[in-house]
């Protein structure tokens, strides 16, 4: 069944649940950061080093965020040229308030990077706490400005296209960064680790294509390819984690 061939309502909570789907997955992007840094903690006692390292990866995840917000407004801003003077208004002033609460995320998280290196595993993860308490706002401002101009299907698919585009980059900077850590290895130990990070970025791969399918119309394609998305960012998040733990165990 195509999407034309809904009635209105269905329409509706197609958009609702869809979306609203989409900002569970989109915050879920600190899993990685959030996981390491528990992964790290046992760790923090034998070395005081090992801290910093994981204050960092923390916050360099929320950093990376930035450009997924930067990606949303500028899609959100081509749309709002498109509409009508009988919504701009409210449009535009939707606009605004996401561009001011991705602001409000910008200052958080360039003050956590600043203060990384000094601060107590309490600071960082309230620091990570609130980046995170920005971001689902930051989310939350997307779904009220399509609900303001009643976005249709293809506007809010155009969105996440362009969030996930941005995410991509930040995950295969992460893959860049394990392959430098896995360099560290020894022969023997390398080949397995590699062979890891290949399947790590083979899920990248994956969930790119199945993204690209989101231009399929009909409810249950819909809904299956945010399933498959909502899978992708939970199996890179654990994977992420357990190649990264495996790193740093066979170094120290």
């Amino acid at each position: 069944m195509r999407l034309s061939q809904f009635n209105l309502q269905e329409r509706n909570d197609m958009k609702s649940r869809s979306w609203a789907f989409c900002l569970a997955i989109l915050a879920e992007v600190t899993v990685c950061a959030a996981g390491f840094a528990q992964d790290q903690a046992p760790h923090a006692a034998r070395s005081n080093q090992n801290q910093p390292s994981s204050a960092r990866q923390a916050i360099q995840w929320s950093q990376d965020r930035l450009s997924e917000f930067d990606a949303a407004i500028a899609n959100l801003e081509q749309d709002l040229a498109k509409r009508q003077a009988d919504v701009r208004a409210k449009a535009d002033a939707a606009l605004k308030e996401l561009r001011d609460t991705r602001e409000a995320y910008r200052v958080k998280a360039e003050e956590a990077a600043a203060n990384a290196r000094t601060w107590t595993d309490t600071q960082v993860a309230d620091a990570r706490k609130a980046l995170d308490e920005r971001s689902s706002a930051f989310q939350a401002k997307v779904g009220e400005y399509l609900d303001t101009v009643k976005a249709d299907l293809a506007t809010r698919q155009a969105v996440l296209e362009a969030e996930f585009e941005a995410r991509q980059k930040a995950w295969q900077k992460s893959i860049d960064e394990l392959r430098t850590e896995a360099d560290k290895l020894a022969a023997k130990q390398r080949a397995g680790i590699d062979a890891r990070i290949d399947g790590l970025k083979a899920q990248v791969d994956e969930a790119k294509v199945r993204v690209g399918r989101l231009q399929t119309a009909s409810r249950e394609a819909w809904d299956a390819v945010m399933r498959n998305y909502a899978d992708a960012q939970q199996r890179f998040a654990d994977t992420y984690n357990s190649i990264r733990k495996s790193i740093k165990d066979a170094i120290q």
